[in-house]
């Protein structure tokens, strides 16, 4: 929950050059773990942050490729206007769509991967799994789909921050997100769907000032559009957690690596 607006820069100049570095340090973390995928064309599902696809644009190299896949137009136009200012190896496409239905052939990438994208996931009328189906089908057969995300293995203030988030969502609109849970559950998702299913818990990663961020955050706007029983409980509710976060800092939870190969046929 670090993309949400405020007024100013709550950071000094010196603490955002920490904050960033902190972040590059995370997303290596997870990129690390694809190994050699020079020359691969990937898609990069569920996001279009920046940061993620210098990464992979990096590691794929002058002869593969990079495409990004959002659901959220703002941040699709916001990226590409990064993208104009950035010297980039591998050619980077954007993507406004849904990982439900993505919007490319079968066969179209060698790599899936995705960072954060199941613990947002709507499940209302559709599955997690149904979602990671839809992904593989655009693989080439013997081709991988990676994924990372948060897990509860170690207590964390940000899975009180991801419990509110879905609350919210299932208030306001009568979404249902898929969220964070144990590591079986997404090891266990990627087991129906491929084969040779491996996975590594990673322990949690420290983001300097991440905290001043997350306390500089304005209210959600759709918390005050709420009915005023359920608003102020979930007022209150975010209220509790920026006074745990003033006591504790905003730790961070673990995340789960998990990929595996798509089935030929």
């Amino acid at each position: 929950m670090t993309e949400g607006l405020y007024r100013q820069d709550p950071l000094t100049p010196e603490e955002r050059e920490e904050f960033e570095d902190d972040l590059i340090s995370f997303s290596d973390q997870g990129l690390d773990l694809l190994g050699e995928i020079r020359g691969l064309d990937v898609l990069y599902a569920g996001g279009s942050s920046l940061l993620w696809i210098e990464g992979l644009s990096q590691r794929a190299g002058e002869g593969g490729t990079v495409t990004a896949l959002d659901l959220d137009q703002t941040r699709v136009d916001a990226t590409a206007e990064n993208l104009e200012r950035t010297d980039l190896p591998a050619p980077v496409q954007l993507v406004s769509g849904n990982v439900f239905d993505p919007p490319f052939g079968p066969d179209a990438f060698d790599l899936v991967y995705s960072a954060g994208l199941f613990h947002e996931l709507d499940v209302t009328g559709r599955s997690a799994e149904e979602a990671l189906r839809m992904l593989a089908s655009v693989v080439r057969p013997g081709g991988r789909v990676a994924t990372e995300d948060f897990v509860n293995s170690v207590p964390a203030v940000q899975l009180e921050d991801e419990r509110l988030d879905a609350e919210l969502a299932l208030a306001s609109s009568g979404g249902e997100l898929f969220g964070v849970g144990a590591p079986g559950r997404l090891v266990g998702l990627h087991e129906r769907v491929l084969s040779g299913v491996g996975w590594r818990v990673c322990a949690p990663r420290a983001i300097r000032h991440l905290e001043k961020v997350v306390l500089a955050e304005e209210e959600p706007a759709t918390l005050a559009a709420l009915p005023s029983g359920i608003g102020e409980r979930l007022r209150e509710r975010r209220g509790a957690l920026r006074e745990r976060i003033r006591s504790e800092g905003y730790t961070r939870p673990a995340t789960l690596y998990v990929e595996g190969r798509v089935r030929a046929g």
